[in-house]
């Protein structure tokens, strides 16, 4: 992966239950603050090369200029691959393609591309990459020719839901559907109940309903949508507050406090930057509703933010914007609402129902639990990644 390891859950999740399937297991990854180790942890080795964030987006901000960012991963992979003897690449998200194919084909051994999401679409909402003159040097429009070339190249490709890889399929005809393998965004049961649970987190809360959004804070998420429908609640006399945490979008992050500045003042909107995952399940216990507004477009329509099982896993009901995934799920589990995406007051009335029904809101909460325990969690949804690798063995 192009990326510390600790701020990727779908990672650790999926390299975790390999590891407890039996495979070994090996994961290359940048250093925290650019010192090389290499460490033991829940049956994985981790393998941190020296070279830091700060290296990392430099030289992918010139990928599609100057190749970098691709000869330099492709280098570490040939000598990751001849000093641990792997026997398959698996290569996280889409720009890591072309450096994993090309090792591979090196070392004559196969190769699988997981997608974290629809990257050529997610590009296109980054501000960094689409503002003048950045766009001239990112060249956003580049990676879906680079997405038409190495999906097929790839020996498996794993996807985050069923619509994803649908509509891939319908994208590239020729792509064969049995090379696709489903592993959603979700939750690791036991480790996220295993953390202690802290009644008192939020004293803030007072008597007031708490809405909560967690995550990374951005107009292509729906949170100005979902500041703009808790006023409304607000001006209609509800008494909630509105809890986020997440850090703000560095080109967004002077509009967003300014959005919320009012609201953290009189006490009806609390902000934390950052908060440790051990903390979540507290948070999420001590919120009333939890939200997930993210705007619906194709990027968003790849899979579901493991917010929301986060979410549902702590009996919480949510409201989700009718991205597709989003919506199928809730409708699927009974466990909470859709509203037309950026609808301000679709997302107001939705919460509203859900505040004056107390009850079906709490059946809403246990009906989520319930489908996460028994379907959408790390356990479960591990079985097609380990179905994929015992197969076939080291051909994948």
């Amino acid at each position: 992966m192009d990326n510390e390891l600790d701020g990727d859950v779908r990672v650790r999740n999926e390299a975790y239950s390999l590891a407890r399937a039996g495979f070994g297991v090996f994961i290359l990854c940048l250093a925290r603050g650019g010192s090389p180790h290499t460490e033991k942890r829940e049956g994985y080795t981790v393998v941190r090369i020296p070279r830091g964030k700060k290296w990392r987006n430099k030289t992918f901000f010139f990928a599609n200029i100057i190749p970098l960012f691709h000869n330099y991963w492709r280098l570490a992979l040939k000598a990751f691959i001849k000093s641990y003897h792997i026997d398959v690449i698996h290569a996280h998200d889409l720009y890591m393609a072309r450096s994993a194919c090309e090792a591979a084909r090196q070392q004559d051994i196969p190769w699988v591309l997981d997608l974290h999401e629809n990257f050529p679409e997610a590009v296109k909402g980054y501000r960094w990459a689409s503002k003048f003159p950045n766009r001239w040097v990112t060249r956003p429009w580049r990676w879906e020719k680079f997405e038409e070339k190495y999906l097929p190249k790839a020996d498996r490709v794993v996807l985050l839901s069923e619509n994803f890889k649908n509509r891939l399929l319908q994208k590239y005809p020729a792509l064969a559907k049995e090379k696709m393998v489903v592993y959603s965004n979700v939750p690791d049961v036991e480790a996220l109940q295993s953390y202690p649970s802290d009644k008192d987190i939020l004293p803030e809360k007072g008597n007031s309903k708490v809405l909560f959004y967690f995550g990374g804070i951005a107009q292509r998420r729906g949170i100005y949508t979902l500041i703009e429908a808790h006023q409304q609640l607000l001006q209609k006399g509800y008494d909630v507050k509105l809890l986020l945490i997440g850090p703000a979008d560095k080109a967004e992050k002077s509009q967003f406090l300014q959005a919320i500045e009012e609201g953290v003042k009189v006490g009806t909107i609390i902000y934390h930057e950052w908060k440790e995952m051990v903390d979540l399940p507290s948070y999420i216990q001590a919120s009333d509703i939890c939200v997930s507004p993210i705007l619906k477009n194709p990027q968003h329509e790849s899979g579901i933010a493991n917010k929301v099982f986060q979410y549902m896993l702590f009996e919480r009901p949510v409201v989700v914007s009718d991205s597709k995934p989003q919506k199928d799920l809730v409708e699927e589990g009974g466990c909470g609402l859709a509203f037309r995406s950026e609808d301000v007051e679709d997302l107001a009335a939705k919460t509203a129902w859900l505040l004056d029904h107390p009850q079906e809101a709490k059946e809403m909460g246990e009906h989520g639990e319930k489908l996460v325990k028994e379907k959408y969690n790390s356990k479960v949804m591990a079985r097609n990644l380990e179905e994929m690798y015992k197969k076939n063995g080291a051909d994948v």
